[in-house]
C-alpha cells in the first residue's frame, strides 16, 4: 500500500477540502476550490432542453436535432476497449471492431449526453425509446450488425452497466458482451452553446462585427471612453437618423437636420442651412 489513500483524497477534493496527508482528518484540512470547471463544461442553453414532450424516439429520427441544442442518436454502435469487452466508447464515426486504447481520447469521441436530471419528474424512469420518451439510455448487445432488427430480448438490464453521460463511456459491471456481440445505445446529446462558445453571455450580444444590447444601462461611478484617434468614434442616433457624434479626433459634432425639432429649454439644434438654434425658457 502506498502513502496516499486515494479514496480519502477523492472524497476530500469532492467536498471542497484540500488533501495534504493521511495524518490529519478531513475536518482539519483547509477549505479551498478543488473542482476545475472549464467554460466548455457549462451549458448556457440548457433551458431549451425539453423537460417533457421529448421530440424523438424512433429509428427514422436518428441524428435528428432540435433548436441546435439536442441531438438524438438511435442505436448507435459503440466501440470497445482493446483491453477487454467491459468498456465501450461512443464514437462517431464508429471505431474498429478490434477496439481502441482507453488511454487516449479519440477525436471522434462524443460527449455531453443528456440524463434524466433534465426531465420532469414523471419521466425520471423513462427511456429514450419509450412511447413517451425520457432521457435514460437504452443499451443493446447482439451478434447482429443490423441495429434496426434488434429484439427486446437484446436489451441490456440497467443493473448490468453504468453510462457516463458526460464522457460517453459505457462500463459493464456484470454480464459483459461475448466475443461475437456488438453494443448499441440510444441517447440524447446536448449540442448547444456553452460558456466558452456563447457570444451572448452578459448584457451585450454579438451582432456581426460589433456587440449590442437592447437593455437599459445605468453606470454608477466614473466612465472613461478612449478613442484611438483614427477610426473610433461615438455616435448618437434617434429614429435611425444620426444626431450627434464625437468624431475620430474626439471633436463634438452636431449633424445638420433638415427638420427643426420641437424647441426645448436648454436645447441646441444645428440646421441644414448651417445655423445653430438654442432653446430658452421664456
Amino acid at each position: 500500500m502506498g502513502l496516499i489513500d486515494n479514496t480519502k483524497k477523492a472524497l476530500r477534493l469532492l467536498l471542497g477540502r484540500r488533501f495534504t496527508s493521511d495524518d490529519i482528518s478531513m475536518q482539519q484540512e483547509a477549505f479551498t476550490s478543488t473542482l476545475d470547471i472549464r467554460g466548455a463544461d457549462v451549458y448556457t442553453e440548457d433551458y431549451l432542453v425539453p423537460l417533457t414532450s421529448l421530440p424523438f424516439s424512433g429509428s427514422s429520427q436518428n441524428k435528428a436535432t432540435q433548436d441546435g441544442v439536442i441531438k438524438y442518436w438511435y442505436r448507435q454502435k459503440l466501440t470497445k476497449s482493446n483491453l477487454d469487452r467491459d468498456v465501450w466508447f461512443f464514437l462517431d464515426p464508429t471505431g474498429s471492431d478490434s477496439g481502441i486504447t482507453p488511454q487516449i481520447i479519440q477525436t471522434s469521441q462524443q460527449s455531453n449526453f443528456i440524463s434524466s436530471k433534465y426531465s420532469a419528474p414523471p419521466l425520471t424512469n423513462a427511456g429514450t425509446e419509450d412511447s413517451t420518451p425520457g432521457y435514460n439510455v437504452v443499451v443493446y448487445k447482439s451478434t447482429s450488425l443490423n441495429s434496426g432488427s434488434l429484439a427486446s430480448s437484446a436489451k441490456v438490464s440497467i443493473n448490468d452497466y453504468q453510462f457516463d453521460y458526460k464522457t460517453g463511456v459505457l462500463q459493464f459491471d456484470q454480464n459483459k458482451p461475448s466475443s461475437n456481440q456488438y453494443v448499441y445505445i440510444t441517447v440524447y446529446q446536448y449540442i448547444g452553446k456553452t460558456l466558452a462558445t456563447d457570444p451572448n453571455i452578459g448584457v451585450f450580444a454579438q451582432t456581426g462585427s460589433y456587440y449590442s444590447t437592447t437593455n437599459d444601462l445605468k453606470i454608477t461611478g466614473s466612465f472613461d471612453l478612449s478613442l484611438d484617434g483614427s477610426t473610433d468614434k461615438i455616435t448618437v442616433s434617434s429614429g435611425g437618423d444620426l444626431k450627434f457624434q464625437f468624431n475620430e479626433q474626439g471633436t463634438a459634432k452636431f449633424e445638420p437636420q433638415a427638420t427643426a425639432p420641437t424647441a426645448v429649454s436648454g436645447g441646441m439644434f444645428y440646421s441644414g442651412s448651417d445655423e445653430f438654434f438654442l432653446g430658452f425658457n421664456n
